[in-house]
């Protein structure tokens, strides 16, 4: 370490170095990027397709997104009903942890189900003409060019503004569509992670009510067995006919 009248003089160097290393780097980068200049931003029919056609993709990625949720709630409905119905209600502490816990099941289950059909029905979407509609239009267009100061180049930069606007239009109005049920879609979702939380509660007491009712002993049946009143099957054996009296004198008697 310097010391003495000559620290501050070594300090002054040091800093004039990095100074200069600073604008050789600073040069160097310059020159070496003055071939490559910055892309600019362009706001043309590509972008603006591009734009277009990422919303109505985006469009099925979130019907497709449905299925799995629409799956799941289904099941976990299937086993609320199930749990509801072979629950014994018998033991009063385990019915009063149950019986609220699967409300809220329910509830969250109807609930999960409301979001998901609106997220299902919300697909009102815009979408650009028919290509023989806007060749129709193009040609129409074309007619004025005679009339126009500009000639034909005027009418295509007309016809081609309102495409553009058609187009943004398009695209802005299927973002909203998508944001409202990528919204909707996202609280199904929620709902669904609380009916599942709120069936694995509800079956702590259902499962303990359900090894009560395996442990109870079974009541055995201790009437009498009923007698059968049927006659015997052993068949009876014939009767010789009985003897004839006869006086004489008399005709017998012909039976």
């Amino acid at each position: 370490m310097i010391e003495g009248p000559w620290q501050g003089a070594a300090i002054v160097r040091r800093e004039a170095g990095r100074d200069q290393d600073a604008d050789a780097f600073l040069r160097d980068y310059m020159n070496d990027n003055r071939a490559s200049p910055m892309p600019v931003f362009k706001f043309d029919f590509e972008f603006l397709n591009a734009r277009y056609e990422f919303e109505l993709q985006r469009k099925e990625q979130l019907t497709t997104g449905l299925t799995l949720p629409v799956g799941v709630l289904g099941g976990l409905g299937s086993l609320l009903a199930l749990m509801a119905r072979s629950f014994s209600y018998s033991r009063s502490f385990l019915t009063w942890s149950f019986i609220p816990i699967l409300t809220l099941a329910i509830i969250a289950f109807f609930v999960c189900l409301l979001y998901l059909a609106r997220a299902y029905h919300r697909q009102t979407y815009v979408f650009l003409p028919l290509l023989v509609e806007i060749e129709s239009s193009r040609a129409e267009f074309l007619k004025f060019a005679p009339i126009m100061a500009g000639g034909e180049a005027e009418v295509l930069d007309e016809f081609e503004k309102q495409m553009r606007e058609r187009m943004i239009a398009a695209a802005d109005r299927n973002t909203e569509t998508n944001d409202e049920r990528s919204g909707l879609l996202h609280r199904a979702r929620l709902a669904l992670f609380s009916v599942l939380f709120l069936t694995a509660v509800a079956g702590l007491p259902y499962v303990i009510d359900q090894l009560r009712i395996l442990d109870m002993p079974r009541p055995t049946d201790t009437r009498p067995v009923p007698q059968s009143s049927t006659p015997s099957a052993t068949p009876q054996l014939p009767t010789v006919p009985p003897n004839r009296e006869i006086r004489e004198g008399d005709a017998p008697t012909r039976r």
